[in-house]
């Protein structure tokens, strides 16, 4: 930006000498020459190529300048690809649109050209269209305006131009957009607002402001050079330095990162576009030139160039003879310091000399991997040599494995065999066991064994024949007499009645005597042969326990001899691989040591580059 209202540069504009002593360190330390003005169309260049490198959120920020402050928001940055989506989500409509790409060009050409009378027509018609856009919450058109008025000299006013930034702040936090871009918006107001104060010389409250900036984004590094510039205007030389030597080693960092990936563009742009180069823009820095002397100074190994060294280890390193271990990333690594060495043989910049530490650990790192890759060769000669151990070994193991799982299985297939021999003992046991005892539950139910039964029966019987004597006996008694009258009838009547009921009765207590006496042999048999069916089934009893006893002694017998013939097949294992890793153990000693022989013999020269 040329034509802007420029009280802080009116403030600090010191002597051409001292002047002069600032821009010669410039060349001394980094070999730029400082122009007057900034080349916006190189800048906008450089932007793109920053744009497209792969950098973790840390390092991914561009320097935001005072001068050129309005120039961040044409670039295409993720930043403003991700307000750009949440306008669209956001703000619909052909008409809004429209509006929107119009303030968009007219911006871009205000923050671009050079041409006095341009500047003023296109800032003049960027606020026009601001203002015809009626949405509230756009806080886009809201930063261009802050900018046009703190940039454009036409339109210049800092306290609106700061209620503007401090109006779009809160704006933000309102809306729906994610933290991270919450917090880079509120970054970029903040620097704003801070250069607005540097215009206005009020240091302190841009020295304030800066570092409200660093609390949100402490790795900003813009924030911390303004921050270094405030410091310097109010007099802490001393503060000030710590914040630059901070930008001088966050650009270490990033040269480092193109380092480890072997990125020779990423390297080229870091060096190109280094933060620390940034003071060289702003005169104020002059002030405390002897202590950026003394900054730059520490930094710088020596006065000659360091790819001189680097070179000289790097041809030391392929004079070793060790092609065969260079792997991808050592041949990706050689292919980048001949690249760096052709671009920066000639190069003294004090940043390359910063770097030395980094360079130092990139060829270590080289070295190391090219060992390891030794290292890999002979140990995977040695484990593969081993491996014929292990493979003895582990066949050990499995059978071992195999025989402790069958033990397991025989002992359960042992149990669920016992388990069933019992089951089909008692099942045996108990059927015959059902029988004897329905048996004895049936033999009340006999006849045959039933004494009131038979006792009744035989009464019966008894009475039938004692009737039977009774008419005989009456009979024969008076056989051979004739009835003569009727009288003499009924005497001999009662005479075969009392002749007969004598020999009836006689016949009765004879039956009722036998009858008695058999019932008492019914009741004598029935006893006798319950007590042979108890006793019958108290043996089964006894037969079916010892039977029981019997196949439970038998299966451990089984079980015994084949536990011991198992384990004695698996402590043969064991000794077998003990004895085999014991073997394997005296090999490994031996075979590591004529590796490591072998690789100190190769690496020997090696390890004496960097020792």
């Amino acid at each position: 930006m040329t034509l802007i209202t420029e009280k802080y540069r009116d403030n600090v504009i010191n002597s051409e000498a001292q002047i002069a002593k600032f821009y010669k360190l410039a060349k001394e330390h980094f070999q730029i020459n400082v122009d007057s003005q900034t080349d916006q169309i190189n800048t906008i260049k450089e932007s793109v190529r920053f744009f497209s490198l792969e950098l973790p959120t840390e390092l991914k920020e561009i320097f935001i300048s005072f001068n050129d402050a309005p120039l961040f928001w044409i670039y295409e940055s993720s930043l403003l690809n991700q307000i750009e989506e949440f306008m669209k989500f956001n703000f619909k409509g052909l008409a809004f649109s429209e509006l929107h790409k119009q303030i968009k060009e007219n911006y871009a050409r205000w923050a671009t050209t050079k041409l006095k009378s341009e500047k003023e027509y296109y800032s003049t018609t960027t606020i026009n269209f601001i203002e015809r856009d009626i949405n509230k919450h756009n806080f886009f058109k809201s930063i261009l305006k802050g900018l046009i008025l703190t940039y454009q000299p036409t339109f210049y006013n800092s306290e609106k131009a700061l209620e503007i930034f401090e109006n779009t702040i809160g704006l933000i936090k309102s809306l729906r957009l994610n933290d991270n871009t919450k917090s880079e918006l509120n970054y970029l107001l903040k620097l704003y607002i801070g250069f607005v104060y540097l215009k206005e010389n009020e240091y302190i409250k841009a020295n304030e402001t800066f570092k409200q900036a660093l609390e949100i984004k402490p790795q900003g590094c813009s924030a911390r050079i303004y921050s270094s510039l405030s410091e310097i205007m109010l007099g802490n030389e001393d503060v000030a330095m710590y914040y630059l030597k901070e930008v001088f080693n966050y650009d270490i960092k990033r040269l480092s990162i193109a380092l480890k990936f072997n990125n020779l563009g990423m390297f080229n742009y870091f060096f190109r576009n280094a933060f620390i180069y940034n003071i060289f823009h702003e005169k104020g820095f002059s002030k405390v030139s002897d202590a950026i002397q003394i900054l730059f100074k520490e930094f710088r190994v020596s006065d000659d160039s360091i790819f001189n060294s680097y070179r000289e280890k790097i041809d030391n390193i392929k004079k070793c003879k060790l092609d065969e271990y260079y792997d991808e990333e050592i041949k990706k690594s050689f292919d980048f310091f001949e690249k760096l060495y052709i671009q920066y043989s000639t190069s003294n910049s004090t940043l390359l000399h910063a770097t030395y530490p980094e360079f130092q650990n990139k060829i270590k790192q080289i070295i190391e991997r090219i060992t390891f890759n030794v290292k890999e060769k002979y140990y995977n000669e040695v484990k593969t040599y081993l491996n014929t151990y292990d493979v003895v070994i582990n066949n050990n193991l499995s059978a071992e494995k195999h025989l402790i799982e069958e033990l397991e299985m025989f002992k359960k297939k042992s149990q669920e065999t016992l388990k069933e021999t019992i089951q089909q003992i008692t099942e045996n046991y108990d059927l015959e066991a059902k029988e004897i005892e329905l048996k004895i539950n049936e033999i009340p139910e006999i006849d045959r064994y039933n004494p009131r039964a038979a006792l009744v029966n035989n009464l019966t019987y008894n009475i039938f024949i004692a009737f039977i004597v009774f008419l005989i006996g009456g009979i024969t008694g008076y056989s051979n007499k004739i009835i003569e009258n009727v009288n003499e009838f009924n005497s001999i009547f009662v005479s075969v009645l009392i002749s007969g009921s004598k020999w009836g009765a006689i016949s009765f207590i004879i039956g009722l005597i036998i009858t008695l006496l058999m019932a008492v042999g019914i009741a004598i048999e029935k006893y006798d042969v319950l007590s042979k069916l108890h006793r019958k089934l108290n043996l089964l009893k006894i037969e079916k326990e010892k039977e029981i006893v019997e196949a439970k002694e038998m299966n451990n017998h089984k079980q015994k001899i084949m536990i011991e013939s198992i384990n004695s097949s698996i402590e043969l294992h064991r000794k077998r691989v003990a004895e085999i890793k014991e073997q394997k153990a005296l090999a490994e000693k031996e075979l590591y040591e004529k590796a490591n022989q072998k690789i100190e013999e190769e690496t020997k020269t090696l390890i004496n580059i960097i020792s």
